[in-house]
């Protein structure tokens, strides 16, 4: 009779920590970035780098300029490459590529040369842990623009047309 009270706290004991769940860290589970490189338009093995760049995302007319995130700060100049972001409720992804940017925020003016851009792709989903879940990926990777004589962009090439979580591989050449 003195063993019961011992034998169910012991029991109770067992069942309370196998019930819990090992902790899973999500160390893989970002959705990548398209990396775009900009290289020179005479010297195409070269990169050029982009003065005072502005990039601003047309579905929701917010700026990219996160250091950290996006490799550039807003009106920077960029030196070779930056990362940006493709949206994954949509097969389509529109920017303004601003170079010499300058002007007004407050007022939404903006004196530099913009081009427009547009990505387009299809949608692929990747599973990678139970802790993660699924990340997206970009697959048949294409671009859209309209070009004009005053265009600072000269030629697009699409070296990677799969957008995955591959840190150092240049998916887009923009040649200026």
């Amino acid at each position: 009779m003195k063993r019961a009270p011992l034998v169910l706290i012991i029991l109770l004991f067992l069942i309370n920590f196998s019930s819990c769940e090992k902790d899973d860290i999500c160390v893989d589970g970002d959705t990548p970035l398209l990396i775009i490189g900009f290289y020179d338009i005479e010297d195409t093995t070269v990169f050029k780098p982009v003065p005072l760049l502005r990039v601003r995302s047309l579905d929701n007319q917010s700026l990219l300029n996160d250091n950290i995130a996006f490799g550039f700060s807003d009106r920077s100049t960029v030196a070779d490459s930056i990362f940006i972001p493709l949206r994954i409720d949509n097969t389509t992804t529109a920017f303004e590529f601003i170079i010499n940017s300058a002007g007004d925020d407050t007022m939404m003016e903006e004196t530099g040369n913009t081009d427009n851009l547009s990505f387009t792709y299809s949608l692929g989903e990747q599973f990678v842990s139970r802790a993660c879940g699924f990340v997206a990926n970009y697959n048949e990777l294409d671009t859209i623009r309209t070009v004009s004589a005053e265009d600072w962009i000269r030629r697009i090439t699409i070296l990677e047309n799969t957008v995955t979580n591959n840190p150092t591989a240049i998916h887009v050449k923009i040649f200026h």
